[in-house]
């Protein structure tokens, strides 16, 4: 294990998944200028769930948080699943 943190300088803590309420989602939502279904596709649920966050019916969790975090934060954006697509299409092509 000792020789994986050093090839991968892994952290020794992972940081806890934060819990997003209803404006919190809506809010990642507008600032990355994404539809319900878009995000719901993008995160891998559907478009009901979202909607569901953004009532506060429900409260994303897992994976979907993890992700949810990853937005806020811009370590990701919405678009790195983008170009990969693209860049499968045109291996296609």
């Amino acid at each position: 294990m000792t020789s994986v943190k050093k090839q991968y300088k892994v952290k020794d803590e992972v940081i806890p998944v934060r819990r997003f309420g209803a404006e919190d989602v809506k809010g990642i939502r507008k600032r990355t200028r994404t539809t319900q279904g878009f995000l719901a596709n993008w995160l891998g649920v559907s478009k009901k769930t979202i909607q569901a966050w953004e009532s506060g019916r429900n409260t994303p969790n897992g994976t979907s948080a993890r992700l949810l975090s990853l937005l806020e934060d811009k370590v990701i954006g919405i678009d790195v699943f983008l170009e990969r697509e693209e860049e499968d299409e045109s291996d296609r092509s």
